[in-house]
Protein backbone atom coordinates (compact mmCIF):
# COMPACT_ATOMS: atom_id res chain seq x y z
CA UNK A 1 0.00 0.00 0.00
CA UNK A 2 1.30 3.43 -0.81
CA UNK A 3 1.18 6.39 1.57
CA UNK A 4 -1.94 7.88 -0.07
CA UNK A 5 -3.87 4.59 0.31
CA UNK A 6 -2.85 4.36 3.99
CA UNK A 7 -4.06 7.92 4.68
CA UNK A 8 -7.36 7.27 2.90
CA UNK A 9 -7.80 4.01 4.84
CA UNK A 10 -7.13 5.72 8.18
CA UNK A 11 -9.57 8.54 7.34
CA UNK A 12 -12.26 6.02 6.37
CA UNK A 13 -11.73 4.09 9.59
CA UNK A 14 -11.96 7.28 11.67
CA UNK A 15 -15.07 8.51 9.84
CA UNK A 16 -16.73 5.10 10.12
CA UNK A 17 -15.87 4.86 13.79
CA UNK A 18 -17.26 8.34 14.41
CA UNK A 19 -20.52 7.46 12.68
CA UNK A 20 -20.92 4.28 14.70
CA UNK A 21 -20.06 6.09 17.95
CA UNK A 22 -22.48 8.89 17.07
CA UNK A 23 -25.28 6.42 16.51
CA UNK A 24 -24.51 4.57 19.73
CA UNK A 25 -26.23 7.15 21.93
CA UNK A 26 -29.30 7.24 19.71
CA UNK A 27 -29.56 3.50 19.42
CA UNK A 28 -28.94 3.18 23.15
CA UNK A 29 -31.80 5.52 24.03
CA UNK A 30 -34.19 3.84 21.59
CA UNK A 31 -33.14 0.44 22.90
CA UNK A 32 -33.72 1.51 26.50
CA UNK A 33 -37.16 2.83 25.59
CA UNK A 34 -38.15 -0.30 23.65
CA UNK A 35 -36.86 -2.89 26.11
CA UNK A 36 -37.87 -1.41 29.47
CA UNK A 37 -40.66 -3.42 31.13
CA UNK A 38 -44.01 -1.72 30.59
CA UNK A 39 -46.47 -2.83 33.26
CA UNK A 40 -48.44 -0.92 35.84
CA UNK A 41 -48.94 2.81 36.07
CA UNK A 42 -47.13 6.09 36.51
CA UNK A 43 -48.32 9.16 38.35
CA UNK A 44 -47.91 12.71 37.17
CA UNK A 45 -47.89 15.74 39.48
CA UNK A 46 -48.01 19.36 38.33
CA UNK A 47 -46.66 22.31 40.32
CA UNK A 48 -47.54 25.79 39.12
CA UNK A 49 -44.93 28.24 40.47
CA UNK A 50 -46.32 31.11 38.39
CA UNK A 51 -48.80 33.89 39.20
CA UNK A 52 -51.09 32.66 36.39
CA UNK A 53 -53.41 29.72 35.80
CA UNK A 54 -51.84 26.97 33.65
CA UNK A 55 -54.06 24.95 31.28
CA UNK A 56 -52.92 21.93 29.28
CA UNK A 57 -53.49 18.38 28.05
CA UNK A 58 -51.25 15.49 29.05
CA UNK A 59 -51.08 11.75 28.70
CA UNK A 60 -49.26 8.56 27.80
CA UNK A 61 -48.97 6.44 24.65
CA UNK A 62 -46.58 4.12 22.81
CA UNK A 63 -44.94 5.99 19.94
CA UNK A 64 -43.72 2.75 18.37
CA UNK A 65 -47.26 1.32 18.12
CA UNK A 66 -48.13 2.41 14.59
CA UNK A 67 -51.66 1.01 14.40
CA UNK A 68 -52.00 3.78 15.97
CA UNK A 69 -52.30 2.47 19.49
CA UNK A 70 -54.23 3.80 22.42
CA UNK A 71 -53.47 7.10 24.10
CA UNK A 72 -54.64 8.14 27.54
CA UNK A 73 -55.38 11.85 27.69
CA UNK A 74 -56.36 14.13 30.55
CA UNK A 75 -56.76 17.89 30.77
CA UNK A 76 -56.11 20.21 33.70
CA UNK A 77 -56.19 23.79 34.81
CA UNK A 78 -53.80 24.48 37.68
CA UNK A 79 -54.26 27.72 39.56
CA UNK A 80 -51.39 30.08 40.36
CA UNK A 81 -49.00 28.90 43.08
CA UNK A 82 -50.73 25.55 43.58
CA UNK A 83 -50.01 21.92 42.82
CA UNK A 84 -52.10 18.91 41.93
CA UNK A 85 -52.44 15.54 43.51
CA UNK A 86 -51.02 12.62 41.54
CA UNK A 87 -52.84 11.75 38.31
CA UNK A 88 -52.54 8.02 37.60
CA UNK A 89 -52.02 6.93 34.00
CA UNK A 90 -51.11 3.62 32.35
CA UNK A 91 -47.36 3.18 32.06
CA UNK A 92 -46.49 3.54 28.40
CA UNK A 93 -43.34 4.33 26.44
CA UNK A 94 -44.11 8.07 26.10
CA UNK A 95 -45.51 10.59 28.56
CA UNK A 96 -46.09 14.21 27.58
CA UNK A 97 -47.61 17.55 28.31
CA UNK A 98 -48.60 18.97 24.96
CA UNK A 99 -46.05 18.30 22.16
CA UNK A 100 -46.94 17.79 18.53
CA UNK A 101 -46.49 14.00 18.72
CA UNK A 102 -48.95 13.78 21.62
CA UNK A 103 -51.53 16.01 19.90
CA UNK A 104 -51.18 14.02 16.65
CA UNK A 105 -51.74 10.71 18.48
CA UNK A 106 -54.81 12.07 20.30
CA UNK A 107 -56.32 13.23 17.01
CA UNK A 108 -55.43 9.98 15.19
CA UNK A 109 -57.12 7.83 17.85
CA UNK A 110 -60.05 10.15 18.65
CA UNK A 111 -58.91 10.10 22.29
CA UNK A 112 -60.43 13.55 22.69
CA UNK A 113 -63.84 11.82 22.45
CA UNK A 114 -63.10 9.84 25.63
CA UNK A 115 -62.83 12.82 28.00
CA UNK A 116 -64.85 15.91 28.84
CA UNK A 117 -62.89 17.72 26.16
CA UNK A 118 -61.91 21.37 26.59
CA UNK A 119 -60.62 22.69 23.22
CA UNK A 120 -58.78 25.63 24.82
CA UNK A 121 -56.68 23.18 26.88
CA UNK A 122 -55.67 21.11 23.83
CA UNK A 123 -52.43 22.46 22.40
CA UNK A 124 -48.76 21.65 21.90
CA UNK A 125 -47.95 24.12 24.68
CA UNK A 126 -49.06 24.92 28.22
CA UNK A 127 -51.08 28.10 28.22
CA UNK A 128 -50.87 30.65 31.05
CA UNK A 129 -53.87 32.87 31.66
CA UNK A 130 -54.77 35.72 33.95
CA UNK A 131 -58.50 35.23 33.16
CA UNK A 132 -60.67 33.75 35.95
CA UNK A 133 -61.30 30.02 35.59
CA UNK A 134 -65.06 30.47 35.19
CA UNK A 135 -64.83 32.83 32.18
CA UNK A 136 -64.63 32.16 28.43
CA UNK A 137 -61.00 33.32 28.02
CA UNK A 138 -59.81 31.06 30.91
CA UNK A 139 -57.95 28.79 28.48
CA UNK A 140 -56.46 31.55 26.36
CA UNK A 141 -52.72 32.26 26.72
CA UNK A 142 -53.15 35.85 27.93
CA UNK A 143 -49.74 35.79 29.66
CA UNK A 144 -47.75 33.39 27.50
CA UNK A 145 -46.93 29.72 26.95
CA UNK A 146 -44.40 27.00 27.77
CA UNK A 147 -43.23 24.50 25.16
CA UNK A 148 -44.63 21.02 25.68
CA UNK A 149 -42.39 18.32 27.11
CA UNK A 150 -42.10 14.59 26.43
CA UNK A 151 -40.27 12.01 28.55
CA UNK A 152 -39.48 8.39 27.72
CA UNK A 153 -39.88 5.10 29.57
CA UNK A 154 -36.49 3.51 30.24
CA UNK A 155 -34.69 6.79 29.62
CA UNK A 156 -36.42 9.29 31.91
CA UNK A 157 -38.67 7.10 34.10
CA UNK A 158 -39.78 3.55 34.90
CA UNK A 159 -43.23 2.17 35.55
CA UNK A 160 -44.58 3.02 39.03
CA UNK A 161 -42.43 6.20 39.21
CA UNK A 162 -43.90 9.62 39.92
CA UNK A 163 -43.21 12.28 37.28
CA UNK A 164 -43.16 15.84 38.60
CA UNK A 165 -43.55 18.79 36.23
CA UNK A 166 -43.03 22.32 37.52
CA UNK A 167 -44.19 25.39 35.60
CA UNK A 168 -41.84 28.37 35.95
CA UNK A 169 -42.02 31.88 34.54
CA UNK A 170 -38.84 32.44 32.53
CA UNK A 171 -38.41 35.50 30.30
CA UNK A 172 -35.57 33.70 28.46
CA UNK A 173 -37.78 30.77 27.43
CA UNK A 174 -39.85 30.74 24.26
CA UNK A 175 -43.33 31.92 25.28
CA UNK A 176 -42.06 33.32 28.59
CA UNK A 177 -42.45 30.09 30.61
CA UNK A 178 -40.71 26.71 30.92
CA UNK A 179 -41.44 23.26 32.34
CA UNK A 180 -38.93 21.65 34.70
CA UNK A 181 -39.03 17.87 35.10
CA UNK A 182 -37.94 15.48 37.82
CA UNK A 183 -38.75 11.91 38.68
CA UNK A 184 -39.41 10.33 42.06
CA UNK A 185 -38.36 6.71 41.77
CA UNK A 186 -40.65 3.92 42.89
CA UNK A 187 -39.57 2.51 46.28
CA UNK A 188 -39.27 -1.03 44.88
CA UNK A 189 -36.73 0.10 42.28
CA UNK A 190 -34.71 2.04 44.82
CA UNK A 191 -34.19 -0.94 47.14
Amino acid sequence: MNRKQVVVSVVLILVGGSLVAGLGGCIGEVGQNLTKERTGNITMVFINNTPYRAVFSFGTWDEWDRTPGAVTMQQLGVDAYTSTGPATLPCRRNAAIGTQDFVDRVVATDADDTVDFEPDFFDTVVRFSRAPSDTDPAGMPTEGTALGIEVLLGVDYSCEDQLVFTFVQDPQAEGGFRIDYEVILDDVQGS
